[in-house]
Parts: structure tokens; sequence; C-alpha cells
């Protein structure tokens, strides 16, 4: 029984990962400390961008850029401001 107790948060650890969510706002840039700049066809979209910045713990959130599909991860988010063509999420 005890050995159970012991497994059951590492069994479900998974589960709790994944269902960490992001808030995601139209017209708005973030700024901050950068993560990484992805600019390849599978972060080429809000989702994909959005999917790739869930699965790094270190990245707090994200700025799409639809123009040029550059896809921004962010560290440390200081400051979110309006912008036109962008799409950005937070953790």
């Amino acid at each position: 029984m005890n050995k159970l107790l012991f497994a059951l948060p590492l069994l479900l650890s998974p589960f709790l990962l994944s269902a960490q969510q992001i808030a995601i706002q139209e017209n708005y840039l973030i700024q901050g400390k950068v993560f990484s700049v992805k600019t390849s066809k599978k972060y080429a979209s809000v989702e994909g961008c959005s999917k790739i910045a869930l699965s790094k713990s270190k990245v707090e959130g994200f700025s799409f850029e639809s123009k040029t599909s550059e896809c921004t991860l962010f560290k440390k988010v200081r400051k979110i401001k309006a912008k036109q063509g962008f799409v950005s999420g937070t953790k």
C-alpha cells in the first residue's frame, strides 16, 4: 500500500502537466527576455507556437507574428503591449 501511495504522484504528473493552460491575446506583443525564436513550418501558426511554449517549462509566454510566421518564446515576460499583427500567450 505504501508503495502505491509513493508511486501515485509519479503516475499522475503527466496528466497534471498537460492540463496547463495558456492565455492567448490577439493584437498584443510580449516584451521580455527571449528564450528562443522559431521559424520552421512546424511552429508557423499560433497553434504550433503555443504548443511549443506549453512544452517548455522555462517559457512564460510567446508572441507569434502573422506577417513573418515567426514564433518568439520568452523565458521572462516584462510587458505586454498592443501591436497589430501579433498574437501572444502567457502561462
